[in-house]
């Protein structure tokens, strides 16, 4: 499976999870996102490039406390901030964010 992008083609799972996460880009973001039903704004693309400098460091899909978090401390929704996931990704972080940021299917489905 896989999505074709011009003149490449970025290899998917089954799922739609980007095989390679290496292969991710804006390109890639945006047309995940439209597969999903969602046009990126502003607050998207902070969330997502906040996952992705975490994946640029650690090499892993960071856990969704640490999305909530910082959309609760950083972008100031307090308690606000889990509510706002959901409302910018309507089919949460695992099934939908991670999917946009070019992560690899995770393994567990636990939203934090």
């Amino acid at each position: 499976m896989g999505i074709a992008l011009n003149e490449r083609r970025i290899e998917t799972d089954e799922e739609g999870f980007l095989i390679d996460p290496e292969a991710w880009d804006e390109t890639v973001a945006e047309t995940l996102a439209r597969q999903e039903g969602l046009e990126l704004g502003a607050e998207h693309r902070k969330v997502l490039d906040f996952i992705r400098r975490h994946y640029d460091t650690q090499h892993v899909a960071v856990d969704a406390r640490f999305v909530i978090k910082y959309l609760a401390e950083e972008l100031g929704y307090g308690r606000q901030a889990r509510q706002r996931l959901y409302e910018l990704f309507p089919y949460g972080y695992m099934q939908q964010v991670c999917k946009i940021a070019g992560m690899r299917r995770p393994r567990a489905w636990s939203t934090g």
